[in-house]
């Protein structure tokens, strides 16, 4: 269980990128979203993935007509795309928007349609922190639910944390959609305390990602990334968690966080964990955010797709960051 690969998709000439989000649409085709594109959308990724071994052979980009043309005719809607899932039923694809704090629903040819999840008013733009709102989304058909969280703590329901303060945890709320696009439930999700302690490093600690599985569960990333001024010995550690919405208790939006209790959260099992970093004999850093289920290999593992945002291949002479694409590969019992 674990890691199997890692790849850069610069090796197939794909231009680096702010890739944020992955969803998987059917057979070999994925869409992904950049939070740094000007023209909201998302794009096509195609990979061919060895379903022995679990090794990407070739990978292939391309962006939607409907991009390309409000591109072309100086359309530009900024959104901050972080999160995307694909919408069998209508056939459509939603994506979450940092900046606006909205889900809205795109056509296959890159179209926003007009429709958009109904984000409840404890989660709109106004009551959110900025840079800190929703990042994950996944929406499983069997289920017919859409699932999303806020990267970090509501500022109502308490502190933030960060590498700063390694005893705060933050409280996160799991909204689940039905296909009305109306929310339906809530849980609520305790991530770990920080592990890095620095109070002049810049600091990332929240959640990215969701998939929401057949059965009902749900897989979660923790994301913790501490990063020096100078650059030199940063870091980031990815915890995948398993989590079953069924086995907890659901909390209304209007509960206040300091009446939750803690039997009441949702009990998470560790998949699996790994951390990048940057320093000498190991020059792997990688800021993965999102991820999608991959394809099932032979041997019955699934597998799991990660993808970094590399900040449009940032660095400085010692190091740049990478576009990787990671697969881990699990049991689902």
């Amino acid at each position: 269980m674990g890691f199997i690969h890692q790849v850069v998709l610069g090796m197939w000439s794909i231009l680096p990128g702010n890739y944020s989000g992955i969803t998987h649409i059917h057979d070999n085709l994925y869409a992904v979203v950049d939070d740094k594109e000007q023209v909201d959308g998302f794009k096509y990724l195609t990979l061919e993935i060895d379903s022995v071994k679990g090794k990407i052979r070739h990978a292939s980009m391309e962006e939607p007509m409907g991009m390309t043309k409000r591109r072309n005719g100086n359309t530009f809607t900024y959104r901050d795309c972080e999160g995307v899932a694909y919408f069998p039923e209508q056939h459509t694809i939603f994506v979450t928007g940092e900046k606006d704090q909205r889900i809205l629903e795109y056509t296959m040819e890159g179209n926003p349609t007009g429709r958009e999840l109904q984000i409840p008013e404890c989660m709109n733009i106004e009551h959110i922190t900025f840079n800190l709102g929703f990042e994950a989304l996944s929406y499983n058909a069997v289920q017919q639910r859409f699932w999303t969280t806020t990267e970090s703590t509501l500022p109502a329901d308490g502190p933030q944390s960060s590498c700063r303060d390694t005893e705060v945890r933050n409280h996160l709320r799991l909204v689940a959609f039905d296909d009305s696009l109306r929310p339906v439930t809530s849980y609520v999700y305790c991530m770990d305390t920080p592990k890095e302690h620095s109070r002049k490093a810049i600091s990332i600690h929240g959640v990215p990602s969701i998939i929401a599985l057949d059965d009902g569960r749900l897989i979660i990333m923790e994301r913790e990334g501490c990063f020096p001024r100078k650059e030199y010995g940063s870091r980031v550690r990815i915890k995948l968690y398993m989590v079953d919405p069924k086995r907890a208790t659901p909390v209304s939006l209007n509960t206040p966080m300091a009446d939750v209790k803690e039997e009441m959260y949702l009990q998470k099992e560790l998949i699996t964990s790994f951390t990048t970093r940057l320093r000498i004999g190991k020059m792997n850093l990688a800021n993965y955010e999102g991820m999608c289920l991959g394809p099932k290999l032979q041997d019955g593992r699934q597998t799991i797709l990660l993808i970094a945002d590399s900040q449009n291949g940032m660095g400085n002479w010692l190091y740049h960051l990478k576009d990787y694409m990671r697969l881990v590969a699990i049991p689902l019992e």
